[in-house]
């Protein structure tokens, strides 16, 4: 209990002697920790929007005209066997043709005297989530079109490409900028604990020259690296929720009728304790690597 105090009023003390400094450092580790949130905000709701647009990749195949319908449920059951196909429905011509005319809606009587004959009947194929991706799509497509039954494979192969690509970046920006903001604000704390220390040296030396266990020196600036942390994490998250809430009120009209399917949400609970936790550890990882330049004890 006594060792407690004395780490909370150590602390404190260390906070007070050098608070312009570690107030300076709380700003700029806030500034780190608030780039990197917005940017896994964007991320996350970008995520959300590929997902919704995700459910839009599907795999259709024309048939040759001719096929039985004995033949058509032999191979409708052999493509549900395939791997990464989750779904299989199929399309009649007279399908195709209700189709297009509940697609051109009051138009409809452009499709006047179009018999259903002249339509091709397709088979509409719906992929796993884990098989949605540009090369397992182009896998499935080539041996489809090794079935004679079917003319013609499509399934959108530039806006698959594009997607998959659009997440390979996505997920590859995360790491990149995660880990340079996560080293800069580690050496922020580092920087800002050695002024501490060396501005206390004699007064360390005198507690080392007394006896003073390394813990009972270390616990003190290991604290205070932790609360500059968290306090700049906190900060971050609260200014990013004022941001996103600025962004919903001005977003235009036009924007909000695009983005009708979308909601434009904030992080989840528990990616926000991620980043309070976070802030905490990087703060501790600071004091220990600056502490362990500065102070001769092994710990």
């Amino acid at each position: 209990m006594i060792f407690i105090r004395y780490v909370v009023r150590r602390t404190l003390r260390n906070i007070k002697g050098k608070f312009f400094l570690n107030l300076s450092t709380v700003g700029v580790i806030a500034i780190s920790a608030l780039i990197f949130s917005s940017f896994a905000l964007v991320a996350y709701n970008f995520a959300s929007f590929l997902e919704i647009w995700e459910e839009k990749i599907e795999v259709i195949a024309y048939l040759k005209k001719g096929i039985s319908i004995k033949n058509t449920e032999d191979l409708l059951d052999h493509i549900r066997s395939l791997d990464g196909v989750e779904s299989v429905r199929y399309f009649s011509p007279s399908d195709a043709l209700a189709f297009l005319q509940a697609k051109l809606g009051a138009e409809r009587n452009l499709l006047e005297g179009i018999q259903p004959s002249v339509l091709p009947a397709s088979v509409e194929i719906q992929l796993k989530r884990e098989y949605r991706r540009a090369n397992q799509i182009r896998t499935l497509a080539e041996r489809l079109k090794q079935f004679p039954q079917f003319e013609e494979i499509q399934y959108g192969r530039e806006w698959v490409e594009t997607f998959s690509t659009l997440v390979d970046i996505l997920q590859i920006t995360c790491w990149i900028l995660g880990g340079v903001l996560l080293g800069a604000m580690i050496l922020i704390i580092s920087n800002t604990l050695q002024l501490t220390i060396a501005s206390r040296r004699e007064e360390i030396e005198i507690m080392q020259f007394v006896g003073a266990s390394p813990l009972y020196i270390r616990v003190p600036f290991y604290m205070e690296g932790i609360l500059q942390g968290l306090l700049g994490a906190a900060i971050a998250v609260g200014l990013l929720f004022l941001l996103h809430r600025v962004v919903l009120l001005y977003i235009p009209s036009s924007i909000q009728v695009w983005l009708a399917r979308v909601s434009f949400l904030f992080l989840p609970a528990e990616f926000i304790a991620g980043i309070l936790v976070g802030g905490m550890v990087l703060g501790f990882l600071g004091s220990i690597l600056s502490s362990a330049r500065l102070l001769r004890y092994r710990w």
